[in-house]
């Protein structure tokens, strides 16, 4: 029996296989989907915020639904076996209204989880073809966990990005610094869309940044090989979860943490993640948006003694986005001119 997944679904299996999405190692039943959408818990009270899944298409189940092995492939590679314990169903509309916090069908997570198949199945991952690891960018949980513990760090906060790095976050990794002794500077690639930056571009730029300009040994550069869900506050603390397991003991949360456009508070993902700290095991360390003082040309994160509030630029990955496109100089002061030298319009989607 033969399924051939798609990209994200290969990411899942590849996290979950090694430990990346701790405590979960396989995807969910549909009592633990259930619980973990309506109680951040799933049915044996482990905490987890958002519900890994694998689903297939009505034709696929209806073919395959009394088989218990099934060979997964990529691209004609091999991946695993899924032993599978039950196919199920839910309300997908339901379900998604709760995991997404919206019934608007433009929201890009919520369309997405409503366009994909309607049977999901329970299932562990078994005979993973560890081949396919070759080609892909990957950083193990196991050798993060074993550098920091080499550098006798005890404190390690964990940076979360999908852009290359601008002075704000220059700012932000300062800020995380200041109350740790290590910070990992691990951007999300995986799957982009329109508009963004390539996956190369983020990874050279920020790899640049930690490598050849902060070359410090107290600064680290890995990657998170996902996909953006864009399920904002669940997503936050699922981050939170994943620095852990990469071992840090510390999360930087900041505006509008895996949100999309206006459908989530500016704060509410850092709001979410204080308030579950606890369960989440990892310090969620949280900061107002730093913004660039233009008559400064610094970046701040509180007003400015000598500026009003006309000179306050927010600086973010669209800003700069639109500069590339418009084929503008980035100022210094914006972005160091060893990074947006690495940067055109082919660096974006």
């Amino acid at each position: 029996m033969k399924l051939n997944i798609k990209y994200n679904n290969l990411l899942d299996i590849i996290n979950l296989y090694f430990g990346a999405y701790h405590p979960l190692n396989s995807f969910v039943s549909k009592e633990d989907f259930l619980s973990i959408v309506n109680n951040y818990h799933t049915k044996s009270n482990i905490f987890f915020p958002l519900p890994i899944y694998i689903n297939v298409s009505s034709k696929f189940y209806n073919k395959f639904k009394n088989k218990k092995i099934i060979n997964v492939f990529y691209k004609s590679k091999k991946v695993c076996n899924l032993h599978v314990n039950s196919f199920f169903t839910i309300n997908k509309i339901d379900i998604g209204k709760k995991i997404f916090r919206t019934n608007d069908s433009k929201h890009p997570g919520f369309k997405e989880f409503l366009s994909m198949g309607d049977y999901f199945i329970h299932c562990k991952i078994k005979k993973f073809n560890r081949k396919i690891m070759k080609n892909l960018n990957f950083s193990y949980p196991s050798i993060f966990k074993s550098i920091f513990l080499k550098n006798k760090l005890k404190t390690i906060v964990g940076f979360h990005t999908r852009n290359a790095p601008h002075r704000s976050h220059e700012w932000i990794h300062n800020f995380g610094l200041d109350k740790c002794e290590g910070l990992l500077i691990q951007p999300l690639i995986g799957q982009f869309r329109k508009n963004e930056y390539t996956e190369k571009a983020v990874i050279e730029t920020n790899n640049k940044l930690v490598k050849k300009i902060y070359k410090k040994k107290n600064i680290f550069f890995g990657l998170f090989n996902s996909y953006p869900r864009y399920a904002g506050p669940r997503e936050a603390m699922f981050h939170a979860m994943v620095r852990k397991n990469y071992g840090c003991t510390h999360f930087l949360v900041g505006r509008d943490h895996a949100g999309v456009r206006k459908y989530y508070g500016k704060y509410e993902s850092q709001k979410k993640c204080l308030k579950f700290s606890k369960k989440l095991k990892i310090k969620i360390i949280d900061f107002k948006e730093p913004y660039l003082c233009f008559r400064c040309k610094k970046i701040v994160n509180k007003k400015c003694d000598i500026c009003k509030k006309i000179y306050k630029k927010n600086v973010n990955g669209t800003f700069i986005r639109k500069m590339l496109i418009k084929n503008k100089k980035i100022p210094n002061f914006i972005m160091r001119e060893e990074i947006s030298a690495m940067l055109n319009k082919k660096s974006i989607i």
